[in-house]
Formats: C-alpha cells, sequence, structure tokens
C-alpha cells in the first residue's frame, strides 16, 4: 500500500481516510484551547490535555474521544454528589449513580480520590476503557503514591486497566473470583478505582516506561499520524478560545 505524503502534513491512500502528521506540542495545544471553550479552567485543560495526548500517542484514540465528547459535553456539570464510608480496608466513595462521570472531566479527580492510600476506591458509573484516557491519570498516581492504582469495569466483561509505581501499565481482563482487594463494582455500580499492594491477575497487554519513552522519541521526530476530519473538528472548537482576544 503506498503513502503520498503531502506539502501540508497530509496523507491519504485509496483505503484509508485522508490522515496528517502533528507535533505532540500541536495536539496538546489544541486540546487545550478546545477543552477551554467548554469551560475548563486552565489547570483542568492543562490535565486533560495531557490525557489525550498520552492516548493519541500511544493508542490513536485521544483525538476522537475528545472530538466526542466536544460534540455534547460541558465542563461546566457542577460538583459529583458521593457518599464516604470507612471500610476495614479503607476510604470507600461511591458517586451518586445518577452523576455521569467522564474520563476527561472527572478522570483525574476520581483517580487521585481512589489514590490516597492502600484500601482507598472510588465507585461510579461506567468509565470507558477504550479511549484510554485515564491511562496517564493511572500512572501518575502509582507513582506518586507508590502503590497499584487499578481501574476495573463490572459485569461479565472484568475489562481493567492498571498502573504499578514502576511505570508498567496493564490493560485487559481481570480474572474471575479474586481474592480482595481485586474485585469488581457492584449493582448499581459500573466502574471501580482503587488502590493495592498487588497487581490483579488476568490477561493483560503490558506497557513500560522505557516503551513509552521510545514511542514519544519517535513520534516527536516523525510527528503523530491523525484523522484529518477528526482533527478539523478539534481545530474548529479550539478556535473559539481565541474569540475574546480578537
Amino acid at each position: 500500500m503506498s503513502v503520498i505524503t503531502q506539502k501540508a502534513g497530509t496523507m491519504q491512500t485509496a483505503q484509508t481516510v485522508p490522515m496528517m502528521r502533528l507535533a505532540m506540542r500541536e495536539v496538546r495545544e489544541f486540546a487545550y484551547r478546545a477543552l477551554m471553550t467548554k469551560g475548563a479552567s486552565n489547570a483542568e485543560a492543562q490535565a486533560a490535555a495531557r490525557q489525550v495526548l498520552f492516548a493519541e500517542v500511544h493508542h490513536s484514540t485521544g483525538l476522537q474521544a475528545l472530538a466526542t465528547w466536544l460534540r455534547d459535553g460541558s465542563w461546566t456539570l457542577g460538583a459529583l454528589s458521593y457518599v464516604r464510608t470507612e471500610t476495614p480496608e479503607g476510604k470507600s466513595y461511591a458517586v451518586a449513580p445518577e452523576s455521569r462521570c467522564h474520563a476527561l472531566v472527572h478522570g483525574v479527580l476520581l483517580v487521585d480520590v481512589a489514590s490516597t492510600g492502600v484500601g482507598s476506591e472510588v465507585l461510579c458509573n461506567a468509565v470507558d476503557h477504550n479511549c484510554h484516557l485515564l491511562d496517564e491519570a493511572l500512572l501518575n498516581a502509582a507513582q506518586s503514591s507508590g502503590y497499584t492504582v487499578v481501574h476495573r469495569s463490572a459485569a461479565n466483561s472484568n475489562r481493567t486497566t492498571f498502573a504499578t509505581p514502576a511505570g508498567e501499565l496493564g490493560n485487559g481482563f481481570s480474572a474471575e473470583n479474586q481474592t480482595g482487594p481485586h474485585g469488581g463494582p457492584s449493582a448499581p455500580y459500573g466502574s471501580r478505582i482503587y488502590t493495592a499492594q498487588t497487581a490483579p491477575q488476568g490477561d493483560f497487554s503490558f506497557s513500560n516506561a522505557e516503551e513509552r519513552t521510545a514511542q514519544r522519541v519517535e513520534l516527536a521526530h516523525s510527528g503523530i499520524p491523525v484523522n484529518a476530519a477528526t482533527w478539523a473538528e478539534v481545530r474548529e472548537v479550539a478556535a473559539g478560545y481565541l474569540v475574546a482576544d480578537a
């Protein structure tokens, strides 16, 4: 399959949609601007833009996930309602089932709360694994806490993502009937984010810090290949960030 690279940094084949190559700073900056137009604060937009960049660099999902959220999302959703209880293992924060959590808006907060200590957990509605928007937050929390931080989904899928203090990131499926603390959430909750001494058992694919660094270095030189239509959608929203200063 031949690929033609054009002056504008776009590429296209007969079998694929139009693509472009972007610098990492472009992805992060335009994600930041788009999020600011949707009501995020400076700090919130910076953190979420890093989530988008990580997912785009390592899984090619960040910009599409951002574009999907931008169509209907807003940062001005108000605070999450929750109930905190003390369990024998630690603190449990159960977010009200009617409060809709999203990885971009609430992901860093949910992971930070869940990683305050071994045995801490957050229960909430289902947060998507496939977009990989929580991956960077899990890695940061594992490094700062010194423990493994896990996001596991409910139901039969047992979809799980976890990060270790050594920088290992696992994506896959937890084994059934594990002993605590590696259980899944129960109804009405779709996601459980928690901190543990050890990683869960199951069927996982892994990446480590060295591999991810090598990927970033390679893309820093070659550029990140992105869907041109998705990029145009994000740029259109991001342009609104400059309207007030025009």
